[in-house]
């Protein structure tokens, strides 16, 4: 109930400090009992209120990535997203989110695509050529040549 207490709160948008951290503190001592789903809309919620601590947002994520065959294209999108909103530059996580929606792109809509290129654009960690190839030649029939960075620079 944690979960969708704080899920709720961003939701809502509610900014109580006291409140967050409350809901926050009992989460992380739960943190070892939540599966995927549930980590990812806590720091879904979280990034919804600019939760200001993100040592604690990476220590939800790396739990959740620690099984990574439990994380769903959706899930991977929607911590992706929190990393983003929030400005947590962690390599790692975004490296192994990005694998995780790289191989189950046929899972991914578009949005959860936009959302995770998103975030690697907000915090400066280039995105996987392949989490934009593979899915715009397997769900537009598109091909892709080159990077992201390469597009942008012939965009310039």
């Amino acid at each position: 109930h944690t979960m969708l207490a704080i899920w709720a709160i961003g939701r809502l948008r509610l900014s109580d400090y006291f409140l967050v951290q409350k809901m926050v503190d009992i989460a992380s001592h739960l943190c070892h009992k939540l599966n995927a789903r549930e980590i990812a809309n806590i720091v879904w919620g979280l990034s919804k209120v600019d939760y200001d601590k993100p040592e604690v947002v990476s220590e939800f994520i790396y739990h959740a990535i620690a099984t990574p065959k439990d994380i769903t294209a959706q899930e991977a999108a929607n911590m992706l997203f929190a990393l983003g909103k929030l400005q947590i530059h962690e390599k790692e996580a975004f490296e192994s989110l990005s694998s995780i929606l790289r191989n189950q792109l046929h899972e991914a809509t578009s949005q959860a695509i936009a959302n995770a290129l998103w975030a690697h654009e907000v915090v400066g960690i280039e995105p996987p050529p392949e989490l934009l190839s593979t899915w715009a030649q397997d769900r537009l029939g598109m091909l892709v040549l080159g990077t992201v960075a390469d597009l942008n620079n012939d965009n310039r």
